[in-house]
């Protein structure tokens, strides 16, 4: 509640802060409203591509702000001070200094790609069923113009869960794709993840081996389908979608082709240990520190590989070591709960290099030179290696200059730049894709 109208006046508006993370800077926007003697707010947080996040909880009494923002388990305290806010912003035990001051409504940055109606193609919402869990899916389907049949691909998102178009950072590049593809004469089904948007959730302890099947129930509705040339039916991963798109090939010998975008060739233990590493120095943190992260990071992953579930047990064992290295009791807590869930314990321990040897379809293996996240020096030689010892010459692998895990042009290719590129996805990659399925006999 407000206890002077004209305090309410002076504390509506837009309000900027930008909080310093050592070598990087975050904006944060906070529109406040009030009416009829009650405050409240949102918050937008540009760079992380995040809007509207409401502020749960909020006062200003005797000039002194505070809000809550549960959705980020984070909180800010302030005191209104010669038209500013000075105060400090607390999130997951850190609390750092942050001013706000009065300005305008953040801007949501542009996205010149994203498709726009009239479309010249059918655009169809459907459903299908995972039977393996017994639930429903939902997606788009869209169906280039003219004589059929023609040929066909799903979309598999990455890690976490997204909508059908792959939605992040403002950014829709699997409506981009398929915008493309259907315009050049490619049937493609994109699809909501279990538990998101019109999909409806399958079990809660879901790994990559259990998405696979949802991946092959989209398969299997796209064969179903008149529009399409059942053999010339193929699938294509972003990230973790990546490999999934071999598990399903593994089972299935009428998946004609496979695109991997970004997609690993080594384990996720890999994977994560030098993200971290390039992520951690693209941010300008000092060597030694990551030295020491990455030391952390390999023995938390050794404890994994020794265990088949994450019990009780290797909590009490990877805790015990992170309090050896001298882990905060907090900061280990975290850590060791991210690790335990079913999704994680089973990314880290996957190794997609045997699935990848064994499916022998043609294969375009995409990876951007900034990747920061599936790094291309790492994963890419396992690709060519893969393909010379088992004499593939229908595994087209291309490294691409430039370009980061989105495959948009970028600076550094840190994931704190995704949102700030107005390309969603690399023409070069769009038409590298089409070419791809052109070539399928």
């Amino acid at each position: 509640m407000l206890t002077n109208i004209s305090i309410a006046q002076d504390i509506r508006g837009y309000w900027k802060g930008t909080l310093s993370l050592g070598p990087t800077e975050l904006e944060l926007y906070f529109d406040i409203k009030e009416e009829n003697g009650t405050i409240s707010a949102t918050l937008d947080v540009p760079a992380q591509g995040a809007y509207d996040i409401p502020v749960t909880s909020i006062s200003f009494d005797m000039m002194k702000l505070k809000m809550e923002i549960a959705p980020l388990n984070a909180t800010y305290e302030g005191t209104f001070v010669l038209n500013n806010i000075v105060g400090e912003f607390t999130q997951m035990g850190m609390t750092l200094p942050l001013t706000l001051i009065k300005g305008e409504k953040a801007a949501k940055p542009k996205r010149p790609q994203e498709p726009q109606p009239p479309f010249p193609y059918k655009s169809e919402e459907v459903f299908f069923k995972n039977t393996r869990e017994d639930f429903i899916l939902a997606g788009t389907l869209t169906i280039p113009e003219g004589e059929g049949p023609f040929p066909a691909m799903i979309l598999v998102s990455g890690s976490g869960p997204q909508n059908r178009d792959e939605e992040l950072m403002d950014h829709k590049p699997f409506a981009v794709i398929a915008d493309y593809l259907s315009r050049n004469g490619v049937v493609v089904l994109r699809y909501d993840d279990r538990g998101v948007a019109s999909s409806e959730p399958g079990k809660s302890d879901g790994t990559s081996f259990d998405i696979s099947y949802d991946a092959e129930a989209a398969f299997d509705y796209l064969l179903s389908r008149k529009e399409v040339i059942p053999s010339l039916c193929g699938i294509t991963g972003h990230s973790e979608g990546g490999y999934v798109n071999f598990m399903v090939a593994q089972r299935r010998p009428d998946v004609a082709f496979l695109i991997s975008l970004a997609g690993p060739a080594v384990t996720g233990a890999e994977v994560l240990k030098l993200q971290q590493t390039e992520i951690y120095r693209g941010m300008g943190m000092p060597e030694q520190a990551i030295e020491q992260n990455r030391v952390v990071s390999e023995q938390v992953f050794a404890i994994v590989e020794r265990y088949d579930a994450p019990d009780e047990n290797f909590r009490k064992d990877a805790l015990g070591y992170l309090a050896k290295m001298g882990v905060p009791d907090d900061a280990a807590t975290a850590m060791i709960d991210q690790y335990t869930t079913p999704w994680m314990f089973y990314f880290l321990k996957y190794d997609p290099a045997p699935a990848i040897r064994e499916v022998a379809v043609p294969a375009l293996i995409l990876n951007g030179t900034l990747d920061k996240q599936v790094v291309s020096y790492q994963n890419i030689p396992v690709f060519r290696e893969i393909a010379a010892q088992t004499g593939r010459n229908n595994m087209q692998i291309v490294e691409l200059d430039g370009l980061n895990h989105l495959f948009q042009h970028a600076e550094t290719g840190l994931p704190t730049e995704y949102t700030t590129i107005e390309e969603t996805i690399s023409e070069e990659v769009l038409k590298l894709m089409l070419d791809f399925v052109k070539l399928i006999k």
